[in-house]
């Protein structure tokens, strides 16, 4: 069947959401945003669903509606953070030249992500990812931050040395985030954001610096052993 242009246009129409759809979404938004400032105030542990309703002022039928668990309404926030960090740290990174320049940029995204979005940052890196961080267990990093540092080994490999290997590609990244998270979770103790510009590139560039020599050594020590071999 040809369709005529005036019917063409009808079915070419994007489909609207209706007032309940609209509504659900807004009381989505609503549980979201009440959750990540309990999250913030309380820790996840302490916040019951009851904090969570009584912050968004719904009642406790409309939250198991939206979510079956606190924990499932925690991930949606892990997920949402971990978005939105990623999308910081490509458009910082645009550009960089060199690993010193991209290292640079990725601490500046997570600065940026930190002062405009400062609870998501406390629910990313709360504590236990913190522990996990210094203890170098990342086999046992929830899925959300698996997918976080995936992208930022992803986005160093094309500038470190070919003989790297993967596991120590994945330290560097376990690295990165250690640094920002471990000196952006003091600055919360009452920096301001200019305190935080101030001191926090002069330590991020001692951080690039070591970084870009255990590269340096790292090559030396391949082409080494690639010239003893042969």
């Amino acid at each position: 069947m040809v369709l005529m242009p005036e019917q063409f246009e009808e079915k070419a129409r994007p489909v609207r959401k209706n007032r309940a759809q609209l509504r659900a979404v807004r009381t989505h938004n609503k549980l979201l945003n009440a959750a990540l400032m309990m999250f913030s105030e309380k820790g996840m542990d302490a916040t019951t669903v009851e904090d969570i309703t009584e912050r968004a002022d719904l009642g406790k039928g409309t939250f198991y509606r939206h979510f079956s668990t606190k924990e499932e309404l925690m991930s949606a926030l892990v997920q949402k953070a971990v978005d939105g960090l990623i999308e910081e740290m490509h458009k910082s990174a645009a550009g960089a030249g060199n690993l010193k320049t991209l290292l640079g940029k990725l601490l500046e995204a997570h600065k940026n992500f930190f002062n405009t979005r400062r609870e998501e940052f406390i629910l990313l890196f709360q504590g236990r990812v913190m522990l996990k961080l210094q203890r170098g267990m990342e086999e046992d990093f929830e899925q959300p931050f698996v997918l976080y540092l995936g992208e930022l080994e992803n986005m160093l490999a094309p500038f470190v040395p070919g003989s790297l290997s993967p596991i120590k590609l994945k330290r560097l990244a376990c690295a990165l985030a250690g640094f920002v998270s471990g000196f952006l979770s003091f600055a919360m103790i009452g920096l301001g954001a200019n305190e935080i510009d101030s001191n926090m590139m002069p330590m991020g560039t001692i951080f690039i610096e070591g970084a870009s020599a255990f590269l340096s050594e790292t090559e030396k020590n391949a082409d080494a052993d690639q010239t003893a071999k042969a």
